[in-house]
């Protein structure tokens, strides 16, 4: 039986606060090999989020670190790994995964208002 729906559940807070954190859509994806989070960017950059190893653990309180990667598609070659990042926390596993990116603007909000940049988006840049 799928798990996506499953998990999207129990990581319903998870998927919010990356959401929130990334200006994008959090979704629970099948990789093929487990489940991951997964944040869709410009450029064919995209983000995998997992709790456990390769998958996302069936305990969302159990107390394993989450690992954040981002990956770039190529149109003739497999998805290139950019990053990985372990933290205790997802969201502190994005903003370390950011602060080492090195493609700048990756999370930027798409729709600022007024100009101004949010807490979450780093311009990286500097």
């Amino acid at each position: 039986m799928p798990l996506t729906v499953e998990h999207t559940t129990r990581y319903a807070d998870a998927l919010t606060t990356l959401a929130l954190a990334a200006h994008r859509p959090a979704t629970v994806v099948n990789t093929g090999a487990g489940y991951a989070v997964r944040v869709d960017f410009e450029r064919g950059i995209h983000l995998l989020a997992t709790n456990a190893p390769g998958d996302l653990s069936s305990d969302p309180d159990a107390q394993n670190p989450w690992v954040v990667r981002f990956f770039q598609r190529h149109p003739d070659a497999d998805d290139v790994q950019l990053v990985e990042v372990t933290g205790e926390w997802l969201v502190d596993a994005f903003d370390q995964a950011l602060a080492v990116m090195p493609i700048a603007g990756v999370a930027d909000d798409p729709n600022p208002e007024s100009g101004e940049q949010h807490p979450t988006a780093l311009d990286l840049t500097q």
